[in-house]
């Protein structure tokens, strides 16, 4: 009779005899525990690879720089099986820290220690962070200045460090604090599953990034920083909204309109970069009278403020504008002296941001006409 084709169980005795039994046993046992991590593994594999595909979707959502770390954050926690987890984002250009955001067990303080994790991320000792694509499972031992004192103030013992790139451009880091081991969680499948994490995170927070920055330009002129128009407008309504249900420190809003003079002439003698560097300057004058959310540049030479409080702060606030444009400006290419005319519309009950923004416009035209400082609609 001819032999049968070898079963499953038999293939799994094949080469184990004509040992005795004890060493039989033991190469079973060694077999089987080798066969059952891998099946962990490749149950860590396919669970890794559905975070990632859940990762890419939430990111697609949001499409903040901010939510697009949260997301980044839970991922590298449940691949890691960490409760603390903090990850970093860097501006492509300038290179210097964004943000962080951090997952936490409850004890540290997440603002500082995110902050701790961007300042690490800048210091000498971790220059490898910004130009080697690798992991690196840091403890006590291999611990350089500034990771040892991420250790100590996560209370850790070790701490794993991913450095995450977009588009080939250092975006941040992702740290997790590494819980001790567990049977079936051992370092190999953390590891991989970082590194699947890790091709990953860096073009999603590349691609947030490039997301955030077409909002700002969308929202923001591109000279000065400040809000455009369509921002203003919107920023006076809930103002005006706010006045209507009586909040504290919105009794009186009034829209302020600068139009600022000479700029033409500076334009002539100075070029475009010139006068660009004037408005600049002129913008973070203005910045210091107000928080940047009660202000905008509405064109070249026209800048608006909101001004909210008790009655009288509209035109205190005009006053200040003129007494801070009006003092030289130093620039680059000397000092010069500008002037302008400030209109100023005070809100009635009931009144729109499309009536009240005409309104200051008309009072500043009328101030330029007349030659006056403010004139009040």
């Amino acid at each position: 009779m001819e032999p049968s084709a070898l079963t499953a169980t038999e293939s799994l005795f094949a080469g184990l005899m004509p040992d005795d039994p004890e060493t039989v046993i033991d190469r079973l046992e060694n077999r089987l525990a080798g066969q059952t991590s891998e099946v962990l593994r490749m149950r860590k594999s396919a669970q890794t690879s559905q975070a990632l595909l859940d990762l890419h979707t939430a990111c697609t959502r949001q499409r903040t720089v901010a939510g697009t770390a949260r997301q980044i954050a839970a991922v590298a926690s449940a691949i890691t099986g960490s409760e603390v987890v903090i990850v970093s984002v860097f501006q492509v250009a300038s290179q210097q820290p964004l943000l962080a955001v951090s997952l936490s067990d409850g004890v540290i303080d997440e603002e500082y220690i995110g902050n701790l994790v961007c300042d690490m991320a800048t210091q000498p000792d971790m220059q490898w962070l910004r130009t080697e694509n690798r992991l690196r499972v840091v403890d006590r031992e291999s611990a350089t200045p500034s990771t040892a004192l991420l250790l100590a103030e996560l209370h850790a013992d070790r701490v794993l460090i991913t450095p995450v790139f977009g588009q080939g451009e250092f975006v941040g880091c992702i740290v997790a604090k590494l819980p001790h081991l567990a049977p079936d969680h051992d370092d190999v499948a953390v590891l991989d599953g970082a590194t699947a994490l890790q091709e990953h995170a860096g073009d999603l927070i590349h691609l947030a990034l490039v997301l955030d920055e077409l909002r700002r330009r969308a929202l923001h002129d591109a000279v000065t920083g400040l809000p455009n128009l369509s921002v203003y407008e919107q920023r006076l309504v809930r103002a005006l909204a706010r006045r209507t249900a009586a909040q504290p420190g919105h009794a009186e809003v009034t829209a302020i309109l600068v139009q600022v003079v000479q700029l033409g002439r500076i334009t002539e003698i100075h070029g475009a970069t010139g006068v660009q560097e004037l408005l600049r300057e002129i913008a973070n004058r203005l910045g210091e009278l107000a928080p940047e959310h009660d202000l905008g540049h509405l064109g070249a030479s026209h800048f608006a403020l909101i001004a909210h409080g008790d009655p009288g702060a509209g035109i205190d606030l005009a006053r200040t504008v003129i007494e801070a444009l009006e003092t030289p400006f130093d620039v680059s290419f000397g000092t010069l002296r500008v002037f302008c005319h400030v209109g100023v519309a005070v809100a009635i009950d009931g009144e729109g941001a499309g009536s009240l923004l005409p309104r200051a416009e008309a009072a500043a035209r009328q101030a330029r006409d007349s030659d006056e400082p403010i004139v009040t609609a």
